[in-house]
Order: C-alpha cells, then sequence, then structure tokens
C-alpha cells in the first residue's frame, strides 16, 4: 500500500463487538492469513442472495445503510516488512463517526504509542476529516496540518475515502466489497464463533490495486459491521486494525468533531490546487 500519510492512523469505526476484546497487541498471522477452510467464493457477477455468502453480503449491506454514528477503541499495529526488519508500531485510541443529512465526519484520536520491545509511551495525535478537509494535529509537534481532499460544493462519504489511505473497509456495504474484492467466506475458528469470517482477494482492475493485496475481514454477527481488518499492502506490509467497545447511532455531539487546538500551534494549510501529490496529513507508516 501506497505510503500515505497520517501519522498515526487513517481509517472506519468498529462495531458490534461483544465477541471482540483488544488485546495488548493483536494477532497477527506471519505474513498474511492463510486461510485454509474457506467455503464459498464469490463469482464477481453473480452471486445466489439465498447462499450464505448472499445472506451476509445482504445483512452487511442494510447494516451499513442504518449506520448514523458511532464510537469505538482503536487498536492498530502496523507491521513494516515482517519478513525483513519486522519493525512494530502499535498505536491505541478512539474513532467517533457521524452521518447527518449534511454529510459524514470522523474524528480519530490517538493517545498512546509502543514501537517495537519499548514501553508504551504517551502521543497524542488526532485527526479529522469532514468530507472535504483533513486535518492533523500533533500535539508533540504542536502542529497542525489541513489538506482539502474534495470541493466544498463536492464533499466525499467519509468510509469511501478513508478506505484508501488507512486499512478500513466495509462500512461503506457490500456492494462495494464486490465490485473490488473476489470473496471467500471462510469456516470460523474455534474462538470465532461470534464472528463472521471474510477472505477479500484485491480484483486486478480494483481501486485498491495499488495499495492491498488481500485483506482478512472479520464481520460481528450481531451488528454486521466490521470490528477487525487484517491488511497485506503491496509491499508486503501487515496492518492489523481491531475496533471495539462500540457505541452505535447514539447522539454525538457536534462539538466532537470541532478542531480546538491551542493557537499558538503551527499551521499548514494546503487546498487543492496547491496540492503536490501526497498529503503529509497521513501517517508515515500507512
Amino acid at each position: 500500500m501506497k505510503k500515505r500519510i497520517w501519522y498515526s492512523m487513517i481509517v472506519v469505526c468498529a462495531i458490534g463487538l461483544s465477541a471482540v476484546v483488544c488485546a495488548e497487541e493483536p494477532n497477527t498471522p506471519a505474513g498474511a492469513s492463510e486461510v485454509t477452510a474457506a467455503v464459498q467464493v464469490t463469482d464477481p457477477n453473480a452471486i445466489d442472495p439465498a447462499s450464505p455468502l448472499g445472506q451476509l453480503l445482504e445483512k452487511i449491506n442494510h447494516a451499513a445503510k442504518e449506520l448514523k454514528s458511532c464510537k469505538a477503541v482503536v487498536d492498530y499495529l502496523f507491521i513494516h516488512e515482517p519478513e525483513l526488519l519486522d519493525s512494530r508500531t502499535i498505536r491505541k485510541g478512539t474513532l467517533l463517526y457521524q452521518k447527518t443529512d449534511k454529510g459524514s465526519k470522523m474524528r480519530l484520536n490517538f493517545d498512546t504509542v509502543k514501537q517495537d520491545d519499548g514501553d508504551e509511551q504517551k502521543k497524542q495525535e488526532q485527526y479529522f476529516f469532514d468530507g472535504v478537509w483533513l486535518t492533523k494535529i500533533d500535539f508533540t509537534l504542536r502542529q497542525i496540518d489541513q489538506y482539502q481532499q474534495a470541493p466544498v460544493d463536492k464533499p466525499v462519504e467519509v468510509f469511501d475515502y478513508i478506505s484508501h489511505n488507512f486499512p478500513i473497509v466495509g462500512f461503506s456495504g457490500a456492494d462495494t466489497l464486490q465490485k473490488q474484492f473476489v470473496i471467500t467466506l471462510v469456516a470460523p475458528a474455534k474462538d470465532e464463533k461470534k464472528l463472521h469470517h471474510l477472505l477479500l482477494k484485491v480484483k486486478p482492475d480494483s481501486v485498491y490495486k495499488d495499495d492491498y493485496t488481500q485483506i482478512d475481514l472479520w464481520i460481528d454477527s450481531e451488528w454486521y459491521l466490521p470490528v477487525r481488518m487484517l491488511s497485506v499492502s503491496t509491499q508486503g506490509d501487515i496492518y492489523d486494525l481491531v475496533l471495539s467497545k462500540p457505541e452505535l447511532n447514539k447522539s454525538l455531539s457536534e462539538k466532537l468533531f470541532v478542531i480546538d487546538a491551542p493557537a499558538d500551534f503551527s499551521k499548514n494549510i494546503k487546498t487543492l490546487d496547491e496540492k503536490d501529490g501526497k498529503d503529509s496529513a497521513w501517517p508515515q507508516e500507512l
């Protein structure tokens, strides 16, 4: 996956997860999912709605359409070049999402970071995206970066945009998944009885073809929304994102999505006309 920029996040929303508990360090298979118990693979052009996979995809679609807000705990593990350096970074924080008639918004707070075998350290970073502007606030550097991502009169949906920069998919519905991936329904492991496991193989013409090779996606069996995404980039890096302790479709104060940083922070602002390629607000490891 292209090394984008949110220096600690970029992504989502986690849901339905009484069945998922964030570990100190999420379990990460060595490389990708070596799934062996596949029970059904999609035909990209025809999926039987009555099949187990067809029924699951319909429930995912319905859940995505009904999602109006979400608050969840985020555990994010990044492994760089696992077969070589095996450099690991773990970040923890909170994800907030809200959708109204005016559009969608997301806020991601990262509070701590742990590098390799080092101690967990406090490191506060905040990310906001309102469909037009991506904002990163780095409290260590005392800096605000803002990058315009879409015209003011044509905002984009948060999850559609984020999925290209942060390994979070499935919240835009199953129709999007079917267009971009060949989907395998996997028989659940013993500890996954309350989850549905999908293996997503990127299609040759997919919009994600330069970002990922495959994504393991776990769907909660109560809410039918993603709770874990284990992704492998085209460069071989691994991203393991776990979402837990969800609060779904509850009223969230607009104040939570208001950017409020100290006045003395330095600012870097670029409009669409000023962009020169990559946006330096995305985490380097993404």
